[in-house]
């Protein structure tokens, strides 16, 4: 589906923090439900720019879970959305996820019982990075923070206070390596040479919240990028360096062989910020087999002929397989 092809979605606009908001689409359930897809788009995603939303919603509101309640999707907008991706990161993306998952399960969020995070592309690095700091509750400290820091981006982390904050499931869509991607896409520019450039004349001086000259900016989509952001999504083993091809199995136990919760993956079959040296089925069955087997979810699947988003250029039968595969895994939670 195209994105000039989404249509309008009904729903209830939540404040879930200073200057935070999720829009829950009940177009098709007619009411908030006590259960929840939380989805996470990737960089530059805003409201609705993910084609296949409105067809996962309308499958949510006929999800067979097995505590009966019913469900609805909801687009969380953090800090890191639309342009903000340059001057966020992972830490401070996790904290106002668990924010949004503490508004949620409170009576003004509606009381919900099952929370699944759903991440697209960069919003999967959200997921693991929820899954394996938050849940674990080795959050650390935000690296762009200063200890006068706002509230929208500093939340206390409590492991005797998990069930405020804990989830039901995860889903990674389109979880591909942003440092590979960058590479793949600009293959005349020499990115071990610029990461060096910025923690040399950046990072190792401190100065990782600093906005990154133009010739950068130029290699991020024309988006102001920090010191820090640009060597964590760019850098090999970055902060942002969770589903590279190279990294090694060992890696992969460091965040793969940590998830406790159920993880449904689906891979985009033809995505196009995948380069062709890597191996798509060799490495799902790299994460399969480290992640815990009670975990895996045997629905997780390559999407055949999918773009990175199921839209333009994918089989019109991909979302429908998308649908079918979260609908099974729900089911099973």
């Amino acid at each position: 589906m195209s994105l000039s092809n989404v249509p309008p979605q009904v729903g209830v606009l939540h404040t879930y923090g200073f200057n935070l908001t999720a829009f829950e689409i009940t177009e098709y359930t007619g009411e908030r439900t006590e259960n929840l897809i939380l989805f996470i788009g990737g960089l530059g995603n805003g409201l609705l720019n993910v084609p296949y939303i409105p067809s996962l919603a309308q499958a949510a509101a006929r999800f067979q879970s097995k505590n009966k309640g019913k469900w609805n999707v909801a687009q969380v907008l953090l800090s890191s959305a639309y342009n903000g991706w340059g001057t966020s990161t992972l830490e401070r993306d996790s904290k106002q996820l668990k924010k949004a998952i503490e508004y949620f399960r409170s009576k003004n969020g509606g009381n919900r019982k099952n929370i699944v995070l759903m991440g697209h592309s960069t919003g999967c690095q959200n997921s693991m990075h929820y899954l394996t700091n938050v849940l674990s509750g080795a959050g650390a400290a935000d690296p762009l923070s200063s200890s006068s820091s706002s509230s929208s981006s500093s939340v206390d982390y409590n492991p005797n206070d998990t069930e405020k904050y804990e989830i039901q499931g995860a889903i990674l869509q389109a979880s591909v390596s942003d440092q590979e991607a960058f590479r793949a896409d600009h293959k005349n520019i020499d990115f071990d040479a610029l990461t060096k450039e910025v923690y040399d004349e950046y990072i190792a001086q401190g100065r990782g919240k600093e906005i990154l000259p133009e010739k950068f900016r130029k290699l991020s989509f024309n988006t102001p990028i920090t010191a820090y952001r640009f060597h964590s999504l760019v850098s090999k083993k970055g902060d942002d360096d969770y589903f590279s091809s190279y990294l090694t199995d060992d890696d992969f136990q460091q965040t793969f062989g940590k998830v406790q919760t159920p993880l449904l993956v689906l891979y985009s079959g033809n995505d196009q910020f995948v380069p062709s040296h890597v191996n798509k089925e060799e490495l799902i069955q790299r994460w399969r087999t480290i992640t815990p087997q009670k975990y895996w979810s045997n629905y997780s699947r390559i999407i055949p002929g999918g773009k990175h988003d199921l839209g333009d250029g994918s089989p019109t039968e991909a979302i429908d397989t998308l649908v079918d595969s979260v609908t099974l895994f729900i089911n099973d939670l």
